[in-house]
């Protein structure tokens, strides 16, 4: 007994996962395939298109949505799932072998309405006692296989729907079984069809067999591939599952810390302590946001995944090479789309969160992660609004490039320049050379060494360097920025110049379009550690550097006649470094 209840929760679990059509809830009848391989009954195809565009020439799945392209006879043109109607089949039949159990099984072979005791699978039809020893007198039953009811319902004996073994008519030649597959087509014909419609030599043709193989081999192969995609969805999930942890961390971290100044000075700055508590919530949950967004995303596709891997494995275990082959570019389709997916990332950095305090306030919140390494300059102190000398300290020769002139400079850490040559006859930039600033005239220069930086195209106008080493290109009009090791981090088009304070309000705006003022024109700009502004220019008198205190007041002339100016830039010590013709001289406050 305990057997046959086993048997029965099988049966009904096929039948509620692979044997019921989503639509109607019953039972597939005449299910056909949809591009996506969801399977539907055809009569519910039909009303499904009914309801959307009855005219229409697509067909969009009610389960994942894809559109399915029709042809002229609409839903009726779509692949059978014999697969579908012989699972049906077989597993209403062992259902009725469990329900004879309780009610007795007629003889189908006879007209006596006697008790059945076996089955003629070549006949189909059950058996009485007689008719059973009947088979056994005739000659031409006598090769007929014949199981008991007990050998049915226990398992021992399964039943195979005969739709397994039948061999598919032509569409075309309904007296033609479907044995050649053109490979020029990519579909399965009859021997008929490559006399008529599929002559050679335009056409190719191979055997089932060996088309099936070929098709199963490519099939295995997407399978690896979408496994690799499945894999890194998954390490995706758990890499964002510690940096969300770690966010969590920092976030209760910083909070405490917060709180902690604030108990110190609860009385003056309580107000001050929720706005930036309020910030940090604020902060908090927009990476949040992130990170269960690409989480969510990232377990979606996994599960979608799974579920297109599932609905190919059943495909393949069940349906014969014929239909596999019929079905093989959708197959290839699907699981196409599967291998070129990619997992949404979240960027490590947005874990990232800290707090640090000050002495004349609450202090700030610190979002992006500082680079150890990285020793802290303390800054100069701020020079009044009066004129300023610079006499000429050193200078880096051993520059010289044919044809070329120095077009920028830039100052890195350690002491170094990066400086940017354009050829003087087609205004192109030709290369970036990077050179080591002497300490006095006395020592001499080493030779620069040339860098070869991927992304970068010969229409860069001007470089500069953050205090980490990151280098800015303006290469056309669009912005690129590369880290230490040159590669590529991201880029954007230029259109304005727009000057903002540390907390994002705008001091002032300036359209690239239109940068001349007077008879004066500014070709580079930079600031020292103070913000006073430097800018050089060329026009009457030509090739001087002027300086402005950092509210924009014009103060006076730092450098008058140095030469043809290409790039101007500050080094981390607050030497001017000036881009001069074939050299680049370096000045010093006096």
């Amino acid at each position: 007994m305990a057997s046959n209840v086993t048997a029965q929760s099988v049966l009904e679990k096929i039948s509620v996962d692979h044997l019921e059509c989503s639509i109607c809830t019953n039972r597939f009848r005449q299910p056909k395939l949809l591009d996506c391989l969801h399977s539907f009954c055809l009569q519910c195809l039909h009303d499904l298109r009914q309801s959307q565009d009855p005219s229409g020439t697509k067909l969009t799945c009610p389960l994942c949505r894809r559109e399915t392209m029709l042809k002229e006879s609409g839903v009726a043109d779509l692949p059978n799932n014999f697969a579908f109607s012989a699972l049906v089949e077989e597993v209403t039949m062992q259902e009725k072998l469990l329900e004879g159990q309780g009610s007795d099984i007629k003889c189908q072979n006879c007209d006596e309405e006697n008790q059945a005791i076996s089955r003629c699978a070549d006949c189909d039809h059950f058996l009485c006692q007689e008719c059973q020893k009947a088979h056994g007198r005739m000659t031409v039953m006598k090769s007929h296989k014949i199981y008991t009811l007990a050998e049915l319902r226990s398992g021992e004996i399964v039943y195979k729907s005969k739709l397994r073994d039948e061999v598919p008519k032509c569409g075309k030649h309904p007296d033609q079984n479907l044995n050649v597959y053109c490979n020029t087509c990519e579909q399965v014909i009859c021997l008929m069809c490559t006399v008529l419609d599929h002559e050679k030599p335009k056409h190719s043709f191979i055997g089932l067999p060996e088309a099936f193989e070929k098709c199963k081999k490519k099939i295995e192969e997407l399978v690896a591939k979408v496994g690799k995609s499945k894999t890194e969805l998954s390490t995706t999930i758990e890499k964002t599952c510690i940096s969300r942890k770690k966010l969590d961390i920092m976030f209760a971290n910083t909070k405490k810390k917060i709180s902690e100044k604030a108990d110190q000075e609860i009385a003056k700055i309580r107000q001050e302590e929720q706005k930036l508590l309020k910030e940090t919530d604020r902060i908090y949950k927009e990476r949040v946001v992130k990170f269960e967004a690409a989480q969510a995303n990232n377990s979606k596709e996994v599960t979608q995944t799974d579920h297109k891997l599932e609905e190919v494995r059943q495909l393949m275990n069940q349906a014969s090479c014929c239909e596999i082959l019929e079905l093989q570019q959708k197959l290839f389709h699907n699981l196409s789309e599967l291998t070129g997916k990619q997992p949404q990332q979240v960027p490590d950095k947005l874990s990232f969160m800290d707090y640090e305090d000050d002495e004349r306030s609450l202090g700030r919140l610190i979002l992006e992660e500082e680079p150890q390494a990285a020793a802290k300059q303390s800054p100069r102190p701020a020079r009044s609004c009066v004129k300023e000398k610079w006499d000429l300290k050193t200078e880096v020769k051993n520059l010289q490039l044919t044809n070329a002139l120095i077009a920028d400079v830039a100052a890195l850490s350690g002491n170094k320049i990066i400086v940017l040559f354009k050829n003087t006859y087609s205004g192109h930039s030709c290369a970036l050379f990077t050179a080591s600033i002497p300490n006095s005239h006395l020592e001499q220069s080493l030779i620069p060494q040339r860098l070869q930086i991927n992304g970068l195209t010969n229409a860069i106008r001007c470089i500069a360097v953050t205090k980490d080493d990151k280098l800015l290109a303006l290469d056309g009009r669009v912005v690129k920025v590369f880290n230490k090791q040159h590669q590529l981090l991201h880029q954007c088009m230029t259109k304005r110049l727009v000057c903002v304070d540390y907390y994002g309000a705008s001091a002032f705006s300036v359209d690239m379009t239109s940068n001349k003022q007077g008879g004066w024109c500014p070709t580079v700009v930079c600031c020292d550690s103070d913000g006073s502004i430097y800018v050089a220019v060329y026009g009457h008198p030509p090739s001087n550097i002027l300086y402005y205190s950092p509210d924009g007041k014009y103060i006076g002339c730092a450098i008058k006649g140095s030469g043809p100016l290409r790039g101007i830039t500050f080094t981390p010590n607050g030497d001017l470094v000036v881009a001069v013709g074939h050299s680049v001289k370096v000045y010093h406050l006096v």
